[in-house]
């Protein structure tokens, strides 16, 4: 009887993860869910998921402590080492330790398609009627074939919509989301706003510093953008060092607040390039909100934006333009 209601759970379990592998495409939210699920049904003390990075390392992406679930998937502030799982790496196959009056640790391959994603690894406690390890070892891999495919689908849409560099989505994805938008603020008169930011004399960066200190760069002030914008902006790399942030349901003050907000952001703090390197940088700002009545298409709105950000850099940089500002004369392009 007892089995038969552990394999009940197993499969609701299965059933969760299969139903967040098929509705989301947020790695964020992915790693969120299954680690809740997962937990839940194993009872774990403690689960973490890592990916695998250059030269088969492990990543430490989601972590759940009790019931406590943290998610980070973009920087390294998940202090986790990898334990059973780089075992499990290493040996391409699942690793049970310890046994039920001790606890039990274990670790199996995350793989989707073939390609080894990670692994995940599980840390239960002490307890005489916990599952033996041959079991523990079967239902985690019966998990893992799941927990893997549910993260298969939101890093192959992140390959293809978002920037290798700045972690920024990319121009396409940009005009693929800013239409909807458009249609939405001409039927419901919601607005929409565009601040576009290009960083000041970046040429100089790559010439005074390198390249390496050039991408280190506009991989800091994405980071920064990233950090300030709220959940439902987004931000673009629409081209070079030029960023463009969608903000919806945003009227033009608001966007010029947030865009002076960053302007401070990016020039407060020096960034560190690598190498001893730290630069000082500067960044203008274009702002432009979308005005069904003159502009008809997303270039048009780009467009507008633009020119602000052209007056901007003609007017001295390092400054936030846009139509609210008494109008001066507009100067060539600044390099």
């Amino acid at each position: 009887m007892l089995r038969l209601r552990r394999q009940v759970e197993q499969l609701s379990a299965i059933r969760d993860l299969a139903l967040i592998a098929n509705d989301d495409v947020c790695l964020e939210r992915v790693l969120h869910r299954s680690l809740r699920v997962m937990g839940d049904l194993l009872g774990a003390r403690e689960i973490a998921v890592f990916l695998t990075g250059d030269e088969d390392s492990l990543r430490p992406v989601g972590h759940r402590l009790g019931d406590r679930i943290e998610v980070e998937t973009e920087s390294d502030k998940l202090r986790i080492r990898a334990r059973e799982a780089a075992t499990a790496l290493e040996e391409r196959r699942t690793i049970v330790t310890g046994g039920s009056r001790s606890g039990l640790q274990a670790a199996t391959l995350l793989v989707a398609d073939g390609e080894v994603m990670g692994a995940i690894e599980v840390r239960l406690s002490a307890d005489p009627h916990r599952t033996e390890p041959r079991e523990l070892g079967r239902e985690l891999e019966a998990l893992a074939k799941h927990v893997a495919l549910a993260i298969r689908k939101p890093t192959l849409y992140d390959r293809a919509v978002v920037d290798g560099l700045t972690r920024l989505y990319t121009k396409r994805h940009f005009l693929e989301q800013v239409e909807p938008h458009m249609a939405q603020r001409r039927r419901l008169g919601t607005p929409l706003s565009l601040v576009m930011l290009d960083v000041d004399h970046f040429k100089q960066v790559n010439d005074v510093h390198g390249h390496v200190a050039g991408d280190l760069t506009l991989a800091e002030v994405a980071q920064r953008v990233r950090s300030t914008i709220r959940g439902y902006d987004q931000a673009f790399r629409y081209g070079g060092e030029e960023v463009v942030i969608m903000l919806p349901n945003t009227e033009l003050a608001d966007a010029v607040g947030l865009a002076e907000r960053l302007r401070e952001i990016v020039r407060t703090e020096p960034i560190n390039a690598g190498e001893g390197k730290s630069i000082q940088i500067r960044a203008s700002f274009g702002v432009a909100e979308f005005d069904p009545e003159t502009m008809e298409n997303s270039s048009q709105l780009v467009e507008a934006a633009d020119q602000c950000l052209y007056r901007a850099k003609h007017n001295g940089r390092d400054r936030v333009c846009s139509a609210l500002d008494a109008p001066s004369e507009a100067g060539r392009r600044a390099a």
